[in-house]
């Protein structure tokens, strides 16, 4: 409980400093940049980088991002690519710029404040993309929600783990509209009170491919999550093949929708209700997520703090056409379904 009520405290001081910025007309503006705080008594705003409404100078190089206790810091591994090809810069620099604001706490006012709090030129208006084996994501609300209010939190998980670093470590881009990386997001122990804080929990893969319009803005994205079900037994400590460990997850789930979930967007007559209703659903797998199980739900809970009215239907009872099942040619080739055409991610001659 003081972990949580820490927590909660930074993300307080994170999102105070940066209200003024956040209630500003124009949307998808400004440019969150945050560090990672020690506490929030004292010193703690103190040491959380302003709000800006200007872009950072562009990056030339690939780097990997380190948020540490203390501060946000860079590290080279990699030379800048051939030059000649300013796309390539501009196509690393977008998807380097998205996954920077995964790692905690940058992602704490997209999650709070939503499309106004993501700097604008990193998606476009209508986004849309494929994430296995999460699901399809059909416009820039569901396109933001899936990468920056999905990463771990440390009030999430009992290792107290987020991420807090990611590497770039492949990446390629031969024409100006499609690019192609696999990054590595390393999850990290987040408690200064913990003697493990800093250690290493977990890392997680995504590969696949992005593509860009002529203002380099991603359009389209067709990524994979790389044996994600390992990551999560190793992020949360937990066998999801112990029954005792299924119900624990049934009943926070159903305890946070009942949270969440009230009024219009009700979906169950009570906790008690949804604990016989999930109880009664198969539990799924984090290979499979996209089907009616509970893990589909565990998934989609977390969502409801940004959008209820859109979440809250895929925890009912029946899956609002998100937690459904869908068959495997349907969830990975359906191309033509989700973007219209089957060749997006090729280079034209």
């Amino acid at each position: 409980m003081v972990n949580l009520l820490r927590y909660i405290a930074q993300a307080g001081c994170i999102l105070a400093i940066c209200h003024q910025a956040s209630a500003a007309p124009a949307p998808r503006r400004t440019v969150w940049e945050t560090v990672t705080v020690t506490s929030c008594p004292g010193d703690v705003c103190a040491t959380t980088a302003p709000c800006t409404t200007t872009e950072p100078e562009p990056t030339t190089t690939f780097v990997s991002t380190t948020s540490t206790s203390t501060s946000t810091a860079t590290s080279s591994r990699y030379t800048a690519p051939p030059s000649g090809n300013p796309y390539r810069d501009r196509n690393f620099n977008t998807i380097h710029h998205i996954y920077n604001l995964t790692i905690f706490p940058n992602q704490v006012p997209i999650i709070t404040f939503g499309a106004s709090a993501v700097p604008d030129g990193l998606f476009a208006d209508h986004a849309s993309g494929r994430i296995s084996p999460v699901g399809n994501f059909t416009d820039f609300e569901d396109s933001i929600e899936y990468f920056f209010a999905l990463p771990p939190l440390p009030i999430s998980n009992k290792n107290s783990a987020a991420f807090t670093r990611f590497e770039i470590a492949q990446f390629s881009s031969e024409c100006p509209e499609v690019a192609a990386s696999t990054v590595y997001l390393y999850a990290s122990v987040v408690n200064e009170t913990s003697p493990d804080n800093g250690k290493l929990v977990s890392i997680l893969k995504q590969t696949g491919f992005w593509r860009f319009n002529e203002r380099g803005e991603v359009i389209n994205y067709d990524l994979a999550l790389i044996e994600v079900d390992h990551f999560i037994e190793e992020l949360t400590s937990t066998d999801y093949n112990d029954p005792a460990a299924q119900q624990e997850l049934i009943h926070t789930t159903c305890n946070a929708q009942a949270l969440r979930c009230h009024g219009k967007n009700a979906q169950y007559d009570s906790i008690e209700h949804c604990i016989e209703v999930l109880s009664a659903k198969p539990f799924g797998s984090y290979t499979d997520v996209w089907s009616d199980s509970v893990v589909c739900r565990s998934i989609h809970i977390v969502l409801t703090i940004t959008r209820p009215d859109a979440h809250c239907p895929h925890v009912g009872p029946g899956g609002g056409m998100k937690c459904v099942d869908y068959d495997y040619k349907t969830r990975q080739f359906d191309d033509m379904h989700l973007w219209g055409r089957t060749d997006l991610f090729r280079c034209v001659a």
